[in-house]
């Protein structure tokens, strides 16, 4: 029999830790394993009422010496990829000796992530992990797991500028508040195009003005950077007979493509010809 294939400790360490780690997340979820090697060993779905909710993923290892800390280092492809996801991403450690798994949400480490991202010069991160937060055997034993994949999902979404309340009752609080610059960014960009959906909604589909002039009226107020906001509004206001309203919109809308120097010139050229005729047309 040949001897020249071998199967060290540390890669059956590794799916033991795997098997421990599936079989105490099949206590309240659906773990799937993935088959492709991204950084994520399993796909889940949480439990709740003995139907799927809330997916989340797992990265599973497995170690002898976990003593009060474990460290790994982790490529950085690796990490950017946990960061990209649009569910939570929780590292779990499986700690043999003792028998125990440790888990930390990488939500919780975002930022932190970011930075050592941009000041990194290797191709990997070292991260490391405490024993705060264990995954227990027991069927009701991971309520606190449980609540985390739900307040991360919650972080994710606002991260990506899509923040909801906070509460599954009939009284819900309101949201976070954005953590970053980047973030409070992209809830503006949400929002205006949230915007812009219903203000289309009222204004071309329903021709319903009254429930879009204060939308076109919001928009005029909460970014005075683009061009169509008083577009839309000198559009509403001419329609309802304010033609000095309506002629002030448009002027501005007009210093706005003006200042533009970005936008393509052939299609800006017939954007200010049709404004300057909206002006006219207010006399």
């Amino acid at each position: 029999m040949s001897r020249s294939v071998k199967v060290t400790w540390e890669t059956r360490l590794g799916g033991i830790g795997e098997d421990i780690i599936k079989s105490r997340l099949r206590r309240f979820s659906m773990p799937s394993k993935y088959e492709t090697d991204v950084g994520i060993d399993f796909y889940c779905e949480l439990l709740e009422d003995d139907s799927p909710s809330l997916p989340f993923y797992v990265q599973a290892k497995g170690t002898e010496h976990f003593d009060d800390n474990w460290g790994a280092s982790i490529r950085k492809t690796t990490v950017i990829y946990w960061l990209s996801r649009p569910s939570p991403v929780f590292l779990i450690v499986y700690d043999e000796n003792a028998d125990k798994c440790h888990w930390q949400s990488i939500e919780d480490l975002r930022y932190s992530l970011f930075e050592k991202l941009s000041k990194a010069d290797s191709e990997t991160i070292y991260l490391r992990i405490d024993k705060q937060n264990a995954l227990e055997k027991g069927k009701d034993e991971n309520k606190k797991f449980i609540k985390k994949i739900k307040e991360d999902q919650r972080l994710i979404e606002q991260f990506w500028g899509r923040p909801r309340f906070k509460g599954e009752g009939y009284v819900k609080t309101v949201p976070d508040p954005p953590r970053s610059n980047l973030e409070a960014r992209l809830i503006k960009e949400n929002i205006r195009g949230s915007l812009y959906s219903l203000l289309i909604h009222y204004l071309f589909q329903q021709r319903d003005l009254k429930n879009a002039y204060p939308l076109a009226e919001f928009l005029t107020r909460f970014d005075r950077s683009h061009y169509n906001h008083f577009v839309w509004f000198g559009q509403i206001n001419k329609e309802l007979g304010r033609k000095g309203e309506a002629r002030k919109s448009f002027e501005e809308a007009l210093k706005i493509c003006e200042r533009d120097k970005k936008w393509p010139k052939e299609s800006m050229k017939q954007i200010k010809v049709q404004i300057r005729e909206d002006i006219e047309s207010c006399r």
